[in-house]
């Protein structure tokens, strides 16, 4: 069990796990999704009858659902999918901006309203680079109709997750019209755990330059897939063997760079292949998805 999930329990978090879901159960409701990538939750939103696919060919109507994508990654190869960037790193904060976005329905909650008071939301979300008027498009879409927050696996490594879990624990209390879904597995033992305050936000950590998406595939050998800005920046061509050395640490890859015409900005998705040497020396269980990077090509 994740520090996330922990926490989110220890606070009597209300939620629900996907592999527990029965079928169809996100089905006409409108999403949002947060934490993950976006690839990994439109298969599992397949899975549960809603077809991102289709969902672009829809016409738009009052009664169609809307799903939502919060995430640092400009890559969204699903047109209708409402997709609103923020800056890496900063999933503690955009919780709680969504917490401010969603007070409004909550009834009043008094653990709600303390938290969100306590919140300088103008400074927040112009650091997190996340309009307030993209926030209020989501709490206003979900005022129409019953609601899903869909939590990916990118948020359980993060430095913050044990308060992120504390304020999704908060959040699920005070929004009985909103479900929250984690997409990791349920925990099998659920230890009792004491319930603790929501500490103060932490300080945004500066993610400026190359930033690497870390995941895993199939592969033979790792690959770094970037946008056209992010080879200009990087002054490194496309299918040239380069090195990738995450900053702060000493760990080094050698891999191949590749373009990919759908992804904007700078932040570029490293592929890490799921075999047993690979994941003994980058342990994705354990390391927070992004990273900043340094790149040189090969000698």
């Amino acid at each position: 069990m994740s520090a996330l999930v922990e926490s989110f329990l220890a606070n009597d978090g209300k939620a629900h796990f996907i592999e527990s879901l029965e079928k169809n159960t996100l089905k006409d409701k409108n999403i949002l999704l947060l934490g993950g990538f976006v690839e990994e939750f439109a298969c599992v939103l397949q899975q549960q009858g809603v077809d991102l696919k289709v969902l672009e060919s829809q016409d738009d109507c009052e009664d169609s659902i809307q799903v939502f994508l919060l995430h640092p990654l400009n890559f969204n190869p699903y047109p209708k999918l409402l997709h609103f960037l923020y800056e890496v790193g900063c999933e503690e904060a955009i919780v709680a901006l969504l917490c401010n976005a969603f007070y409004d329905t909550s009834n009043g909650d008094l653990g709600l309203k303390a938290f969100v008071e306590s919140l300088d939301v103008g400074y927040l979300s112009s650091e997190c680079n996340l309009a307030e008027e993209e926030l209020e498009q989501i709490a206003q879409s979900f005022q129409s109709r019953k609601n899903v927050l869909v939590l990916g696996r990118d948020l359980s490594t993060h430095k913050r997750a044990r308060n992120i879990g504390k304020i999704l624990a908060l959040l699920s209390n005070a929004l009985n019209q909103i479900e929250i879904v984690f997409l990791e597995s349920a925990p099998k033992e659920i230890e009792t755990q004491k319930k603790t305050c929501i500490d103060a936000l932490d300080e945004l950590e500066c993610y400026d330059g190359l930033v690497a998406y870390l995941q895993t595939k199939a592969l033979r050998e790792p690959i770094l897939e970037v946008s056209k800005q992010f080879s200009q920046v990087s002054k490194i061509q496309e299918e040239s063997e380069i090195e990738v050395q995450l900053i702060q640490s000493d760990k080094i890859i050698q891999v191949k760079l590749r373009k990919n015409m759908q992804l904007k900005g700078m932040v570029g998705i490293l592929w890490i292949p799921q075999t047993l040497n690979f994941q003994d020396f980058w342990d994705l269980k354990y390391e927070f998805c992004y990273k900043k990077v340094k790149i040189s090509k090969v000698a």
